[in-house]
């Protein structure tokens, strides 16, 4: 991985820059396209590969209070837990040290940095990969960019004519209230979400910071060094919103023109002028929805109108939906992938999934 902001092109991609949170939860989504026993395996085999860095344990989550869980399910929410092991800073060196390493034990692996992929073409059984610095033949490749290729993978899905739906894009706001009004959560981590609508995972006592892309920036979060420690807590507002067949496009949109509104940073406000319609995003009808969310969120955590605040742009990078085989190819034979290009979350999945289809594209 290069250094600061080129992190997130590196490949350990938003580890360096993230929370350093690996959730659990990320094994059930996995295994939802991977079956049970290829998950098992590659999680197992992650857990050997951290054992060499470190003596890592799972922090069990804790529910939030009985009375506040059963005013959320009354009105119709699902609360999902979310374990976790956590990651830091000195850890991400070593796993990066560790990794660097068993690469170059490899001697028949050849290593291309800043080298960009212009184009991808399939003549017969062979892939041509154009390259700044040359051409590339392959009769396998795996797709592997991360959140930081969202849009470039969409290209590459177009060109192959493999989307199978690109109907939605899932961005809102971050809010963020001091830990002082957020007590009956118990410092849970936990995820609320109900039909399109989700907030969480919640954050607790760290700073909301920018998530720097090539021409926007994110609302991310970090607490996992103590020059991040605040007495607040944060989470993501996120709705699923219905783009016909525009999903991808909507949603880069939506991310560039909010950080134009908001000078080419990440903006705090206060709830209160999102809802008085005074808020730089009121502009935007394609926020509408987000005052009968946040209306809602009120219901159980009243605090956020008179306390809270909020920061944008607030996106899920997400390239477009496709078939994938639980081997992870695609409906182009020889093409795999994993990560977020495959639809799935989560630095974990991210790992696993690797894991697993590089066991599958050896074979």
């Amino acid at each position: 991985p290069a250094k600061r902001k080129r992190q997130i092109d590196g490949f350990l991609g938003c580890l360096p820059s993230s929370d350093g949170k690996l959730y659990l939860n990320d094994i059930t989504a996995i295994g939802s396209v991977l079956g049970g026993r290829k998950t098992k395996s590659a999680h197992n085999t992650f857990d050997k590969i951290l054992s060499n860095i470190g003596n890592f344990k799972t922090t069990k989550d804790k529910s939030p209070s009985v009375s506040i869980t059963k005013k959320i399910k009354k009105l119709g929410y699902d609360i999902n837990l979310n374990d976790y092991i956590q990651i830091y800073p000195k850890d991400i060196h070593s796993l990066s040290k560790y990794l660097a390493n068993e690469i170059d034990k490899n001697k028949n692996v050849q290593l291309s940095f800043d080298n960009e992929v212009n184009q991808i073409i399939k003549q017969k059984n062979m892939f041509i990969i154009q390259t700044d610095y040359g051409e590339f033949k392959a009769k396998k490749i795996i797709i592997a960019v991360g959140r930081a290729g969202w849009r470039w993978v969409k290209n590459v899905y177009k060109n192959f004519g493999i989307i199978e739906n690109n109907d939605y894009a899932k961005f809102g706001i971050r809010l963020e209230v001091p830990t002082t009004h957020m007590k009956d959560f118990n410092k849970s981590n936990c995820t609320i979400s109900k039909d399109n609508i989700e907030l969480g995972p919640l954050c607790w006592e760290g700073t909301v910071i920018p998530e720097d892309h090539f021409d926007l920036a994110i609302s991310a979060f970090r607490s996992n060094e103590n020059r991040w420690k605040t007495d607040k807590v944060s989470f993501n507002l996120i709705g699923k919103i219905n783009f016909p067949n525009q999903g991808c496009e909507q949603m880069d949109r939506l991310g560039q023109l909010t950080f134009v509104l908001t000078n080419d940073r990440i903006l705090k406000e206060k709830v209160s002028l999102f809802l008085n319609k005074k808020s730089t995003i009121s502009i935007m009808k394609e926020y509408d929805w987000l005052h009968d969310a946040i209306n809602q969120t009120a219901e159980f955590m009243p605090e956020i109108v008179t306390k809270g605040s909020f920061h944008i742009p607030t996106i899920i990078p997400m390239a477009p939906s496709i078939n994938l085989g639980n081997n992870l190819e695609s409906d182009i034979e020889g093409m795999f992938v994993v990560g977020e290009s495959a639809g799935i979350h989560g630095i974990l999945s991210a790992a696993c999934m690797g894991l697993s289809v590089a066991d599958s594209i050896c074979k």
